[in-house]
């Protein structure tokens, strides 16, 4: 099967007077086709305090404002996701960056997304008392999807998925329990945008995949940073966000620090201050279904469940 990388940046939707010329067209039909043409608002976090007095702790806060996301009609999924490993012991201990989110809102640009949703930057702020993050509005501008015969990006894959999901009246599964498949999120504040040509070799992710193997590796897509969730910040924490699916090799743990240290080691020549961590997806939210607050309680129970259910297995075997 052949391999195929697809790059391009959207288009400004005002530039489609009269006398733009067929290759745009042409370039923006094809845009539009193989990347998300939506925005994906990051949510990182650098610190993990109690956002107190309003809420008792970091996972609390957090996840209401993705219930007040999800209340926008724009709003077409969230991904919340832990650290690799020994993830609620790092969240609990306060550990920065233990967790990442993103979500994805359709028919918004990110430069207007916050206009267009007011309420949720007050979420945010309410949210996340007492804490550094950043809640970043990104367009996707490049992806590479090896495996993919029609080289739609993952995001892009997502949404044709959840609209049919929607369509159809069934609710989407919140999440799984086989988190083997690690996601590794590249954040770089650059002077210069990457080339869509060689974002992949600039960020090491030729490299990354080339030690997990073309058998596990899924897909990577690169974001432009557009705007901040705070008004006055004219400078953010990234100027671009990459997320790199590596696939389901999570109990390896040589292999994936090694596709680690080669995107950090190649992110840092651009960005010394750089974020390269692996995670798992964790909870997938969508527009109804269980609310995102009582999702860490449900998977502690459906965890435990799952332990049993394992333990009686090998008991019945033994």
């Amino acid at each position: 099967m052949g391999r195929t990388r697809a790059g391009a940046r959207e288009n400004d939707a005002r530039d489609d007077d009269d006398d733009d010329d067929d290759n745009s067209r042409e370039l923006k039909m094809t845009t539009t086709k193989i990347m998300y043409d939506g925005t994906v608002v990051f949510h990182v976090y650098d610190t993990l305090e109690a956002p107190t007095p309003i809420f008792k702790g970091f996972l609390e806060g957090a996840l209401h404002v993705v219930e007040v996301a999800r209340a926008h009609p724009n709003f077409v999924s969230s991904h919340f996701h832990y650290a690799l490993r020994d993830a609620e012991q790092r969240i609990d201990s306060k550990e920065g960056n233990s967790c990442f989110n993103y979500v994805l809102f359709d028919d918004v640009r990110a430069e207007d997304v916050w206009d267009a949703f007011e309420d949720l930057g007050d979420s945010i702020e309410m949210g996340h008392l007492n804490q550094t993050e950043h809640a970043l509005a990104c367009r996707e501008i490049a992806t590479y999807a090896p495996s993919n015969t029609d080289t739609r990006s993952s995001l892009a894959q997502t949404y044709v998925k959840r609209q049919e999901i929607v369509s159809s009246g069934k609710e989407a599964p919140v999440f799984g329990f086989d988190e083997s498949n690690v996601v590794m999120f590249i954040g770089v504040k650059m002077t210069n945008a990457p080339s869509v040509d060689a974002w992949m070799d600039t960020l090491g992710i030729t490299n990354a995949e080339a030690i997990v193997g073309s058998g596990s590796f899924q897909d990577a897509s690169l974001f432009e940073v557009a705007t901040c969730s705070k008004r006055d910040e004219t400078e953010h924490r990234f100027t671009h966000i990459a997320r790199v699916s590596l696939g389901p090799c999570a109990s390896d743990v040589s292999k994936v620090q090694a596709a680690e240290d080669t995107i950090r080691k190649a992110c840092e020549i651009v960005d010394a201050s750089a974020l390269v961590a692996p995670y798992a997806c964790v909870y997938n939210i969508g527009k109804t279904g269980t609310p995102p607050g009582a999702l860490p309680a449900v998977r502690e129970m459906a965890k435990k469940k799952k332990e049993a259910e394992s333990q009686g297995y090998a008991s019945a075997a033994t």
